[in-house]
């Protein structure tokens, strides 16, 4: 997966090289082309969790309203987005595209001489056997096989820095390999992977290590800022709660997560999520001056006056999800019924041993429900025969 999606953002990545030939460079301005093409749904997610605050009082009525059952609470929570003209899964979109990007990325980063460089796949081999052998013949204290074979292309500019010669054979691939520039300030190597415990503090694998714990600081940062913001457009400090509720776990776990995958990767990819997380934070601030309590009240007035004029679509997603919670409620109201039918026709039956008749001792009130049981038993068992619809209450 990450190779295909590395395809296309590597492409961008490499016009962005050309132009620059600088890696650093290149992946600031790939992170703002991303958080552009993302702009429109980033601003979807705020208009949706705004919306989530200011309906959150009837959302608790309803709550409490429903308290004995969920299942109907739900229900009735699901009409109330649909009037509201609101999603609740909106405001994770975003945050899951983010993902498969975080993906590519890995990909460009970890090879840079495919994707930036753009020699094709044989000489690469060429390349990555000399690298290969040498490290075999040449052990070195940290760096397994297996580590170079995972990352070549990281390994093949480590050793054209050291050994030049070795690929002497191809004057091309070494003049532009030897002329990559991937360091951050002239000395970080965004190609290094960063370590608490490196053989050598030197400049650059300080330089890492900031990179990758910044990363996470800027997310908690972010998350800290939204979460108060939230709490201003809600002063009674109720939680928005929503299908997608889970999700704001996860707005905690990505600052952790955000380190743990920035300290496993290279210097590159930590790079990347530190420069996303610090432009999410600005847009975040631009859109929450925007996206008001009040404004969001006219937005909310002014979808609910184009829902009147639209047809309601019954394929949409509300719409689906909304009938299975009323065929579910019906059946299970129809089950109840049956239940009770049953309770009662058991009851009704005492055993005369003198004449082998069974005769029905009932009171005029039991004897009509009883009567009515018997219909309605009827009534269903054809419409099962015929396969008509039956109708409990009609």
């Amino acid at each position: 997966m990450s190779q295909i999606i590395g395809y296309p953002l590597g492409f961008i990545m490499w016009l962005f090289y050309q132009l620059f030939s600088s890696y650093s460079v290149s992946i600031v301005l790939f992170t703002i082309v991303v958080r552009l093409i993302l702009f429109p749904l980033s601003v979807k997610q705020q208009k949706s969790t705004a919306s989530m605050q200011a309906m959150q009082p009837k959302l608790e009525k309803i709550k409490k309203q429903y308290a004995n059952n969920q299942q109907k609470a739900q229900e009735e929570q699901m009409k109330l987005y649909q009037e509201e003209g609101v999603n609740p899964m909106a405001s994770c979109l975003p945050m899951l595209i983010q993902l498969p990007i975080l993906y590519g990325i890995f990909d460009v980063v970890n090879r840079p001489i495919t994707h930036i460089l753009r020699f094709n796949k044989d000489i690469i081999e060429w390349a990555k056997d000399i690298t290969v052998k040498f490290y075999e013949t040449n052990p070195i204290s940290g760096v397994s096989a297996a580590a170079v074979g995972q990352r070549a292309e990281l390994y093949i500019l480590k050793l054209m820095e050291s050994n030049p010669g070795l690929f002497a054979e191809n004057a091309d691939f070494t003049e532009k390999v030897s002329s990559f520039r991937n360091t951050l300030f002239g000395f970080i190597n965004l190609g290094d992977t960063p370590s608490f415990t490196p053989e050598v503090w030197t400049a650059s694998a300080v330089g890492l290590v900031i990179i990758a714990v910044m990363s996470g600081v800027i997310q908690l940062i972010m998350t800290i800022y939204i979460q108060n913001r939230n709490k201003k457009m809600n002063p009674e400090g109720t939680a928005v709660k929503s299908p997608m509720a889970g999700m704001n776990i996860m707005m905690y776990l990505f600052p952790v997560m955000s380190v743990m995958i920035s300290m496993a990767s290279p210097g590159g990819l930590g790079f990347y999520w530190l420069i996303s997380g610090l432009a999410g934070f600005v847009q975040s601030v631009i859109l929450y001056k925007i996206y008001n309590p009040e404004y969001v009240a006219s937005l909310i007035e002014k979808d609910k006056e184009k829902k009147k004029k639209k047809r309601k679509n019954p394929n949409s997603v509300m719409q689906r999800y909304q009938a299975m919670l009323e065929q579910q409620n019906a059946a299970n109201n129809n089950a109840s019924a049956a239940v009770e039918r049953n309770k009662l026709l058991s009851s009704a039956a005492v055993s005369d041993e003198d004449d082998g008749v069974n005769e029905i001792k009932l009171s005029k009130s039991k004897q009509k429900e009883y009567e009515r049981a018997i219909i309605a038993e009827a009534r269903r068992r054809q419409a099962e025969k015929y396969g008509e619809e039956y109708n409990e209450d009609e």
